[in-house]
């Protein structure tokens, strides 16, 4: 993310806050509390004063970087500052430089208790808010932040070490005391003479303080005006830094805005289920009302159809050929065996065929019978049993048969 494309909240000299919106110039929007600012749907960066977010320059051996993190919180617990890596991430370090044996770093680290005023939940990252400006080389850097006057020194540009050291009024006296201290320990560890003069930044100064400060300190003093903030700054590379109380309010917002989503779509999956489940019974009743239409427009053509096929069959007898009377009884004629069955009595009347006879055995008449159920033509009928009957050494037979 570019700042370019983010809101930017920055303390002003006072007690109130100047907010830099994307394509903005000038001094900015002024605010009188933190959680007046509105991003407007933007990422929104707060830049804190060195009250609330201390930043401590370190020379230290040449690492990879998870080694050079591990020096780090090993070096600023003896400084007896506590770090919180992971989750709980309390600091961010920048990488300035890095040569083959030695980087510099300077570390950000917020402060504990964080203030309650600035756990703003719809912030996107916390910085120092003199990250965010671009600090003239060599110089040391005194600025008002909130009431108090912050010494910064900066690293090619960015920001390297800033504390606070003393209220607004002050006297020059005592600025050049810190001036001097601050410049010894930077020489120190950045080598002499990196320190080449001093910045008073701000509207406030007075062009006595600066002339002052400088036959004290033997090195220039200029005032400067308050110095808007590097929009080209890249942070993509950054690790987003949030004090505790703002990260555990965005996760329970992120979990309620989970639940309530997924509230919703249930709701609305329910809704679509009971819409399909109320579209579903309304087609079936007007299927089964069409079907209930359709049959009571079929019920007088079936009764008409029913009655037909009653017509016909009642005229089967005198239209189909194979239950013509002469047709019937030339197929018994056909099974009758050359010899040992006599017809005595033959009728046909209707769907039914009355048969009687005599037979040399009833054994014979047995299988007479049996031939007249495995005929084509007389197998449209069932047959009763003969029940033969012997009398005078001939045994007498009726066959009955019944139209299927």
């Amino acid at each position: 993310m570019s700042f370019a494309a983010a809101t930017l909240l920055l303390p002003a000299p006072d007690t109130s806050w100047r907010v830099w919106k994307p394509r903005m110039t000038g001094p900015g929007e002024k605010v009188e509390t933190a959680a007046e600012v509105h991003a407007q749907g933007k990422p929104l960066v707060i830049g804190l004063p060195a009250t609330a977010c201390r930043t401590i320059g370190l020379i230290l051996p040449n690492a990879d970087h998870d080694v050079l993190e591990q020096i780090i919180i090993t070096q600023l617990d003896r400084k007896g500052l506590k770090l919180e890596s992971g989750v709980a991430r309390n600091f961010r370090w920048h990488l300035l430089t890095q040569s083959a044996s030695s980087a510099t770093v300077s570390v950000d680290v917020l402060a504990e208790p964080f203030p309650e005023d600035l756990a703003l939940t719809q912030a996107s990252d916390y910085t120092a808010a003199l990250r965010l400006v671009n600090l003239p080389a060599g110089q040391l850097v005194i600025t008002e932040e909130h009431g108090s006057l912050v010494l910064a020194a900066g690293f090619q540009g960015k920001l390297f070490h800033s504390h606070i050291f003393a209220p607004a009024a002050v006297s020059v006296a005592e600025i050049a005391l810190e001036v001097m201290i601050s410049r010894m320990s930077l020489d120190a560890d950045l080598g002499e003479g990196f320190v080449t003069g001093v910045t008073l930044m701000g509207s406030s100064w007075d062009r006595a303080v600066s002339e002052s400060l400088s036959e004290m300190l033997d090195i220039p003093v200029r005032i400067a005006a308050q110095m808007p903030p590097n929009v080209e700054l890249d942070t993509r590379a950054w690790p987003r830094l949030l004090p505790a109380t703002v990260r555990l309010a965005q996760s329970r917002a992120a979990r309620s805005g989970k639940l309530t989503r997924f509230g919703i779509l249930g709701a609305l999956f329910l809704g679509a289920l009971i819409f399909l489940a109320f579209a579903y019974l309304s087609f079936q009743e007007r299927t089964a009302s069409e079907l209930a239409a359709n049959v009571e427009l079929t019920v007088a053509p079936a009764a008409q159809v029913k009655k037909t096929a009653e017509s016909w069959k009642a005229l089967a007898p005198a239209i189909e050929y194979k239950r013509y009377p002469m047709v019937i009884l030339a197929e018994i004629t056909k099974l009758m065996p050359p010899s040992g069955i006599v017809i005595r009595e033959f009728e046909l009347k209707d769907d039914e065929i009355d048969i009687r006879g005599e037979a040399r055995d009833a054994q014979t008449a047995v299988q007479f019978v049996e031939d007249l159920q495995k005929d084509p033509v007389l197998s449209r009928y069932t047959w009763t049993k003969p029940q033969p009957t012997v009398k005078d050494k001939t045994a007498q037979f009726r066959a009955r048969g019944k139209a299927l």
